[in-house]
């Protein structure tokens, strides 16, 4: 066993990849919660750097740099995170071993191509100046890159304490043997959760889809859908979950919010049976809303992932609103998927009424699924 006493020069793979709009980082979670483990290894090692991708750059596009994020490292640490323009090289090696700062940040992983192809030559040129290497980087661990798969060939390696604490809380729901387990489920598409669904639905008692994607599964049932968001090469799919032996526990919203344009401020609310050619679904209606509640009021275990309309304009928010106040409320275990859901939650409510927020959008839904993903349970927990 790896002697953990000392550390020595630390690479950690965190998931820093935080939405930036204008330069400005609109929601630091992740970043708040990627940070935690420096307290905990701080006396136990030389150098802590930390290495993430930000978005799926094509190139070395810098509207993708991570710079914003060291920067809202060193507020949130209340001490110097330095800046290194590079992932690897001369430069890398030279400031960890001269900077008066003790924690570092390298440059977006996806700048380079290695990482995307897990190039084993590119793990052991970024991996040279370190002696150890936490993999805390659950949103990155469903893919076949190198800094999930091969970066900890090198070193002595380690899983760390954020990807524990997402595995403890995300086996609650995948080994759930209980009554009274519950899935909301929203967002634009269906093609991203339909296998999912199809994972979950014998698991489940309810399972409720708002948002977009639920238009898919209405236009499988024969209903008129106006021009809502349709993914007709899904339609057939869509038929066969609803006809499948578990396909009554998906429940539909049985009203909407609806508009002729998503560039304007009108929003009237009609039953799913009263859809006009012209109208575009853009929110649950009131009636949803209330069934939604019931399910959830009743519900011991709660997963929720996407919100119920295009919440981010005032006037079609009404949907998502009610819902994530009323998970907020809820005595049951509640947790959240991820992506828009949490910034749902910045807007309606507060992350400290949920049981668990995951840092990983896709992975949680793939883990949720039962897949093995690749960064899951490589390397021994870091216990300190």
């Amino acid at each position: 066993m790896p002697n953990i006493d000392n550390l020595g020069n630390v690479l950690i793979r965190s998931d820093l990849n935080v939405p930036i709009k204008n330069g400005e980082i609109t929601d630091y979670y992740r970043i708040l919660k990627s940070v935690e483990i420096v307290k905990k290894i701080s006396n136990k090692s030389r150098t802590i750097t930390f290495v993430s991708h930000l978005g799926r750059p094509d190139g070395k596009d810098l509207k993708l740099s991570l710079r914003p994020v060291a920067v809202k490292m060193s507020e949130i640490l209340d001490k110097e995170v330095h800046f290194i323009e590079e992932t690897y090289g001369e430069k890398v090696e030279r400031q960890i071993e001269t900077s008066e700062s003790k924690i570092f940040l390298l440059e977006n992983l996806r700048y380079e191509k290695g990482e995307i192809d897990n190039d084993k030559n590119f793990s052991k040129q970024i991996t040279k100046p370190f002696d150890s290497y936490i993999f805390d980087a659950f949103g990155a661990a469903h893919r076949e890159h190198a800094s999930v798969v091969s970066f900890g060939e090198n070193l002595k390696s380690f899983q760390g304490p954020l990807m524990d604490k997402e595995i403890k809380e995300l086996d609650k729901l995948l080994k759930n043997n209980e009554s009274g387990y519950s899935v909301l489920l929203g967002g634009a598409k269906i093609s991203d959760k339909l296998n999912l669904i199809e994972k979950l639905l014998p698991k489940v008692e309810n399972l409720m889809v708002g948002g977009g994607m639920c238009f898919t599964l209405l236009k499988a049932l024969g209903y008129e859908i106006g021009k809502s968001l349709l993914e007709e090469s899904f339609i057939s799919k869509a038929e066969e979950l609803l006809n499948s032996d578990n396909g009554q526990k998906i429940i539909l919203p049985t009203d909407f919010g609806v508009t002729d344009s998503i560039d304007s401020s009108d929003r009237v609310n009609i039953k799913f049976s009263d859809f006009k050619n012209n109208h575009i679904g853009i929110d649950i209606g009131p009636q949803t809303v209330l069934d939604f509640e019931k399910i959830l009021n009743k519900s011991k275990n709660i997963f929720w992932n996407g919100p119920m309309g295009i919440f981010e304009k005032e006037e079609f928010s009404y949907g998502t609103r009610k819902i994530t106040e009323a998970i907020s409320n809820l005595s049951g275990y509640t947790c959240v998927g991820g992506g828009d859901s949490v910034s749902a939650i910045n807007k309606f409510s507060d992350k400290k009424y949920f049981n668990h927020i995951s840092t990983g959008g896709g992975a949680s839904l793939e883990y949720l699924e039962g897949k093995k993903l690749p960064g899951v349970n490589k390397y021994k927990s870091l216990i300190i």
